[in-house]
C-alpha cells in the first residue's frame, strides 16, 4: 500500500513538470560587431540588446554572436529562432566607449 502511494506520488510530480521548461530561442546579434571569438563579450553585447544571453557560433574563422532569449509560454509565438523580436534602441555610448570604437 506505502509502495502504490509513493508511485503515485512520483509520477504526478513528474506529470507535473512537464510543461515547466522555458523555451529558447535564438536570434542573431544585431549590435555584435566583428568574428566572435569570445563568448563572453557576445553575451554581455546580447544582454545589452536586451535579450537573456548569448554564446558564438560557427567555424572559427568566421563564428558570429547568436543571442538568446524566452520565446513564451511552450513556444506558443512560433520560437525556435524565426520569433519577430520587437527592436530595442541602441544602447547610449559613454565617452570611453565611444573612444573604443573609434
Amino acid at each position: 500500500m506505502n509502495g502504490e502511494i509513493a508511485a503515485t506520488i512520483a509520477l504526478c510530480l513528474l506529470l507535473l513538470t512537464c510543461g515547466a521548461e522555458a523555451t529558447l530561442c535564438n536570434l542573431r546579434s544585431m549590435g555584435f560587431v566583428g568574428v566572435c571569438w569570445s563568448n563572453m563579450s557576445c553575451a554581455n553585447q546580447c544582454v545589452l540588446e536586451g535579450r537573456t544571453s548569448g554564446y558564438c557560433k560557427g567555424i572559427p574563422a568566421i563564428k558570429y554572436c547568436m543571442c538568446t532569449f524566452e520565446c513564451g509560454v511552450n513556444g506558443a509565438d512560433g520560437g525556435g529562432g524565426g520569433a519577430q523580436v520587437p527592436a530595442l534602441p541602441p544602447p547610449v555610448l559613454t565617452v570611453r566607449a565611444r573612444r573604443a570604437g573609434s
